[in-house]
């Protein structure tokens, strides 16, 4: 009977081990174990371009080794966290293996980044003489424009937003005519032009030929005699007439200009209409009153500056790049490019 306890106690104990080995291999197999259908990797970059570094991160859970492919021919690159630059544009199939077993693909299409500089900066076409109170018409050589703002040296902001635009000048003089196509601020045409006085024409100039007198031409001539004294002479001699001021000079009234702020100060103050301490109106005096300023949210979005301000209020954000268009007469802000993110779910993503 000893015997028979004994061997029973070795089978228990043999399979209390076996179930133990199986426990700590389940718990090995789950926790090591990354669920495919749940792979969470980001592909985040500025504008997408072509010699622009791209970031990859892999935030996937219990992902142990990756593996990334950026699908232009160059060695993969094996880390979590990594960046990589393409050197022509073009659509890019991107491939990322986890664990050596989880592989998840994306297409990615990069843009020129000198798409810019081959386009060029676009032309303006317009009569060579214009006149006060005439309409004149105005037309741009431009390659891919979806977009025209144009402002003709008179009023303040955009004039006009239609391709092929007219406008009547109310004042003559120099005016400075500018475009801006597509919102990008890079590249501003300008062009000065005369607007020349309105010519007034005589509807009923007098025909002298068909003059009939009222009376014989004797009728108007002086009487004969010595010259008398006119009576007008002796009055305005009692008429009081100021002394002339000799110090005063004409002068020509000075433009009013804007302060003086760099893009640094801009985003400052942008960061605080964000916090809430600042509204759009503190920026009155630097965009000479017009808050309605054409802006360039992030490269795509075109809005004005009021609608920017509504927009980043009570968000924190992080701002990566900032372009100020200012008047070189009266130093006022005309327009503003920006590229900013907010913080969504603890990570930064475009707004």
């Amino acid at each position: 009977m000893l015997d028979k306890k004994n061997i029973d106690i070795k089978v228990v104990l043999v399979f209390v081990v076996l179930f133990l080995i199986g426990i700590i291999s389940f718990l090995i197999q789950f926790f090591k174990h990354v669920n495919c259908e749940d792979v969470k990797y980001f592909i985040l970059s500025d504008h997408y371009q072509s010699e622009e570094p791209i970031e990859f991160y892999d935030k996937t859970h219990n992902a142990k080794s990756w593996k990334w492919d950026f699908g232009d021919g160059s060695p993969t690159d094996i880390r979590r966290h990594t960046f990589h630059t393409y050197k022509n544009p073009g659509k890019y199939i991107i491939s990322l293996t986890i664990n050596g077993e989880c592989v998840h693909t994306r297409e990615l299409i990069l843009k020129d980044k000198y798409i810019l500089d081959k386009l060029g900066t676009p032309q303006i076409i317009t009569s060579k003489i214009i006149t006060v109170g005439q309409p004149t018409y105005f037309n741009s050589i431009s390659q891919n424009a979806k977009t025209w703002e144009w402002a003709f040296g008179e009023n303040k902001g955009i004039d006009e937003t239609s391709s092929n635009p007219v406008f009547t000048f109310s004042t003559p003089g120099e005016k400075t005519i500018t475009l801006v196509i597509n919102g990008d601020f890079s590249r501003v045409a300008k062009k000065v032009i005369y607007v020349h006085p309105r010519v007034i024409k005589k509807t009923n100039p007098l025909d002298v030929t068909s003059y009939v007198y009222e009376k014989n031409a004797e009728a108007f001539a002086l009487p004969r005699g010595t010259a008398k004294k006119d009576p007008l002479e002796d009055m305005l001699q009692y008429v009081p007439v100021a002394p002339k001021n000799k110090s005063q000079k004409d002068s020509i009234a000075p433009i009013k200009k804007a302060p003086k702020i760099s893009e640094d100060q801009f985003e400052i103050l942008l960061n605080k209409v964000a916090e809430g301490s600042k509204v759009k109106d503190d920026f009155a005096e630097f965009l000479c009153d017009d808050l309605e300023i054409p802006t360039v949210k992030n490269d795509k979005d075109l809005l004005t500056f009021a609608q920017l301000c509504a927009n980043i209020k009570g968000k924190k954000i992080k701002i990566e790049s900032i372009r100020l268009n200012k008047d070189k007469t009266d130093n006022c802000i005309k327009g503003m490019s920006i590229n900013y993110k907010v913080k969504k779910y603890l990570i930064w993503v475009k707004d």
